[in-house]
């Protein structure tokens, strides 16, 4: 029970932005656990829930804090994917293979010669 309690803090920091590095890591280990998924689903209704008021209208600051947070990951999760390119395609390595052939092909053509 108190792993549960401590895992729904982990979250709730995470949702209010005031996690620290230690603690995403330590979160996200949890949530690769059956309990840890289910602590968070159970956290991620009861916020959703208190995003409409009685009278249905939507909680600005709940709200305006959950969609901070998931914009935030999304951003970060593009600006990941732009940065992976195949090693083959890196201007580095094809100037270094292009130059290792050439070498290559330099030293098969001296040996030849001679």
């Amino acid at each position: 029970m108190d792993k549960e309690i401590h895992i729904r803090n982990l979250v709730y920091k995470y949702i209010s932005n005031q996690c620290n590095g230690p603690e995403q890591d330590e979160l996200l280990r949890h949530l690769r656990t059956p309990a840890g998924k289910w602590v968070f689903d159970e956290v991620m209704t009861s916020e959703a829930d208190k995003i409409f008021t009685q009278r249905e209208e939507i909680e600005p600051a709940v709200s305006t804090r959950l969609l901070g947070r998931l914009r935030e990951n999304m951003v970060s999760e593009d600006a990941a994917g732009e940065h992976r390119t195949p090693f083959y395609r890196n201007r580095n390595f094809v100037v270094a293979a292009t130059a290792a052939l050439a070498l290559l092909a330099l030293l098969a053509i001296y040996w030849l010669r001679r």
